[in-house]
């Protein structure tokens, strides 16, 4: 039998648009705002009546979709979202290609990084510009990559499963994670990252928390062990090596050298051969994934825009996210100096974000979000700064 607001329609699973009727007598005022798949109902419950209210009670027992009450002003306010259109459930097949896609693309970037030419790639010229293409796979060099490839999307996937996890247990609709495949000619990890799509708007600031903040923390979490036990299998190998830039790696028979930060150098010094910054150190790939999972990690603790750090940093203290928004702007100029990916990063987020660096407020913005939350943020915070890289690649 379908669950709550579901009905069975030739042969698929559709959602039934819900009717907010009989919250309609229980409200002195209301008004409706349309978005794209949701409704948003936002109301105030009549004067003799408060969330304890048996009419009020029974309500939100009835009510399937999240319903969210606020006392504030002598008067409790009232959200509520719903889908307000028929949609119909169907197979996540592009979520599925782009994943298989992503693979295939990583496991060939890290086959290139073993050493290994798995598309017998040829070279188009146009002009003196060469431009890399695949003539064909050969399956068994492809699996040389399954080393990096594996365990760099498994840290991908606890990002985004993070947050599509936490949106799930706040009711709030999200996307599967989209995974984004990339040529590993232009990309030497064979992909730009993956992201998850929230297809509901966000009430209160202590959701907006959890969902932002569960993916840097899964990625954190899961992305220390991989880079201890990673540099414990790393080398010395002969190369010019400094404190900016200790670390690298093989693309196609070319030295890439990595940055250093804070914790990666605090890590090294623990488990890596050799004195961090003196001897050049070749990663495993376990230890190139460590690496990326922190440095992904940094990326999105930025303050910026709808980055994660901007959804943390807005949730926790939302009066001063536009100060430190501008100022991280501003302080991305002098990194892009040192490296030209920081100017391209601000530039990307600016242009997704429609020019803005602030966060769009939430409906209930003045629900605070506890203490709890707000050490955890400021721990998030401390996280960003230390797996900040400020120079992450250098050819």
């Amino acid at each position: 039998m379908p669950g709550n607001g579901a009905i069975v329609m030739a042969g698929q699973n559709v959602v039934k648009p819900l009717d907010p009727t009989p919250w309609i007598p229980l409200l002195a005022e209301y008004r409706l705002t349309s978005l794209a798949e949701d409704t948003v109902l936002e109301g105030t419950l009549l004067p003799a009546l408060t969330a304890a209210s048996p009419e009020v009670v029974a309500a939100i027992a009835a009510w399937p979709a999240p319903a969210y009450l606020q006392h504030e002003d002598g008067a409790t306010q009232v959200v509520l979202v719903y889908e307000s259109r028929t949609v119909a459930k169907s197979l996540p097949w592009m979520h599925v290609a782009l994943f298989l896609g992503t693979l295939l693309t990583t496991l060939g970037a890290g086959a290139l990084m073993a050493g290994f030419d798995p598309f017998s790639t040829r070279v188009l010229q146009l002009g003196e510009v060469g431009i890399p293409y695949p003539s064909r796979i050969d399956w068994a060099e492809l699996m040389f990559g399954a080393s990096f490839a594996l365990p760099f999307l498994g840290v991908l996937l606890a990002h985004e499963m993070g947050h599509y996890a936490a949106a799930r247990a706040h009711r709030v609709r999200a996307s599967l994670p989209y995974f984004i495949p990339f040529p590993p000619y232009f990309s030497i990890i064979g992909t730009v990252g993956a992201f998850i799509r929230l297809k509901g708007p966000t009430v209160r600031r202590a959701i907006l928390f959890d969902v932002g903040s569960s993916g840097p923390f899964a990625s954190f979490i899961v992305s220390l062990p991989l880079l201890a036990i990673g540099f414990g299998l790393s080398r010395e190998v002969p190369g010019e090596a400094s404190l900016t830039t200790p670390f690298a790696i093989q693309f196609v028979g070319q030295t890439v050298w990595l940055g250093n930060g804070l914790l990666t150098h605090a890590i090294a010094t623990l488990f890596a051969p050799g004195a961090v910054g003196e001897t050049l150190i070749r990663l495993h790939p376990l230890a190139l994934v460590g690496w990326l999972g922190l440095f992904v990690t940094a990326l999105n603790l930025l303050p910026l825009g709808q980055l994660d750090g901007g959804h943390i940093l807005y949730a926790i203290a939302p009066e001063r996210h536009r100060v430190a928004a501008r100022a991280f702007l501003v302080f991305l100029i002098p990194l892009g100096v040192m490296w030209w990916g920081w100017w391209a990063w601000g530039l990307l987020v600016l242009l997704v974000n429609r020019g803005r660096v602030d966060h769009p407020s939430v409906i209930q913005r003045h629900e605070g979000v506890g203490a709890l939350r707000s050490g955890l943020g400021w721990i998030l915070i401390a996280i960003f700064f230390l797996t900040l890289v400020p120079v992450p690649l250098h050819l």
